[in-house]
């Protein structure tokens, strides 16, 4: 990403162009406008899907990320589901490989923004648990066939992530509860340093004994405390 605010001597820096960041933001926003344009159906290119949720739920977008992959009808999983597939196909009308992982990222996304599992150093000698929580209501079952186009709108609940690293399993959990509170638990092996970045839902935090606050920060578009 370029931007003004690089040493001149960094290939990315642009004179009179806008700082990094504000490049970032811009670029997050034109892909949630595209989505939102397209009646919230998926909108990446082969290359581009690898890095479009990630950015999106980093930006604030996690409803619209989580609309576009649970939409129906084309271009979508969904769709491809309804279709009788079982694995990810290299396009999104037909078979021709039914190996083909290029938009495989949104299983990365599942367990790096929606559980918000992260290395933040090689083999996850330390690592963050950062989640995002939608709060949007989207299609929360499998259609019956590509003409069941309204399955059971709801906002997701619960999600649930483990992972099994060189040092062992780091697990993120979280469930909504009635009141709009997230009761959030996770697990690191013993042997890793990890931030765990609250989803207080403007709502006050009840931590776990022993755990330190650190600071606050904004991710996502909201401000979270961090442990």
């Amino acid at each position: 990403m370029s931007g003004s605010d690089l040493s001149p001597s960094d290939l990315r820096y642009l004179a009179g162009a806008k700082p990094v960041e504000e490049n970032k933001k811009a670029l997050a926003k034109s892909l949630a406008d595209r989505i939102v344009a397209a009646d919230q159906h998926i909108q990446n290119d082969m290359y581009g899907s690898r890095y479009e949720f990630n950015i999106l739920s980093e930006y604030g977008y996690t409803d619209i990320a989580l609309k576009a992959v649970t939409q129906t009808g084309l271009p979508g999983y969904v769709h491809r589901i309804t279709q009788g597939a079982t694995s990810l196909w290299e396009q999104w009308t037909d078979r021709l490989s039914v190996n083909h992982h290029y938009r495989s990222s949104v299983a990365t996304w599942f367990y790096q923004s929606l559980a918000g599992i992260k290395p933040t150093s090689t083999a996850y000698e330390s690592l963050r648990i950062r989640p995002f929580i939608p709060s949007a209501a989207v299609n929360s079952r499998v259609p019956k066939d590509t003409q069941d186009t309204d399955p059971s709108p709801a906002t997701l609940s619960h999600v649930s992530v483990s992972i099994d690293t060189v040092r062992g399993k780091v697990c993120s959990e979280w469930h909504r509860r009635p009141d709009g509170r997230i009761d959030l638990t996770v697990t690191v092996p013993y042997n890793t340093e990890a931030e765990i970045w609250v989803p207080t839902q403007n709502k006050p935090v009840t931590a776990s004994r022993g755990v330190a606050f650190v600071r606050d920060d904004t991710f996502g578009g909201a401000v979270r405390p961090g442990y």
